[in-house]
């Protein structure tokens, strides 16, 4: 029977760290969200947490230590903004026993663009934070965090 994430989500947008030879070719940008791992070959399910997403890929803290290794076969299955996401990708880092870079792979048309929304969501409301935060008008909350509500 398939774990399903649990619908509380919300996004902590961060500011960008100084630029350093940054190699990705999309921006990542700051989540917080319940996430599974389905590796796909094993049948193991990993629960955890996206960390940050682009639109190449995310990476998740898992409350269980991963002992794979990279170039494994996954599915990603999160819920941001009340929508669900289940993409197709590989492991392409281990930075730490509990924390891996997932890089997409073979997404539909249909996936991409609601991935391509959902960035777009995130772009405006850490938009929408700096502008409040920077007229003084952020009442309470860490500046720039932004909550999705599901």
């Amino acid at each position: 029977m398939e774990k399903e994430p649990t619908s509380e989500a919300s996004t902590a947008l961060t500011p960008a760290k100084p630029a350093s030879r940054e190699r990705r070719e999309h921006s990542r940008y700051g989540v917080y969200a319940s996430a599974i791992i389905h590796l796909i070959k094993m049948g193991a399910d990993f629960e955890g947490r996206v960390l940050d997403l682009s639109l190449s890929g995310c990476r998740i803290r898992t409350t269980e230590r991963m002992t794979v290794g990279i170039h494994r076969q996954v599915e990603v299955e999160f819920r941001l903004e009340g929508l669900p996401f289940r993409l197709g990708g590989v492991l392409q880092a281990i930075h730490d026993r509990q924390t891996v870079g997932v890089r997409f792979i073979d997404m539909s048309s249909r996936k991409r663009e609601g991935l391509v929304q959902l960035i777009r969501d995130i772009e405006e409301m850490r938009a929408r934070a700096f502008q409040e935060t920077a007229a003084g008008g952020a009442s309470s909350g860490t500046p720039g965090a932004v909550s999705f509500e599901p």
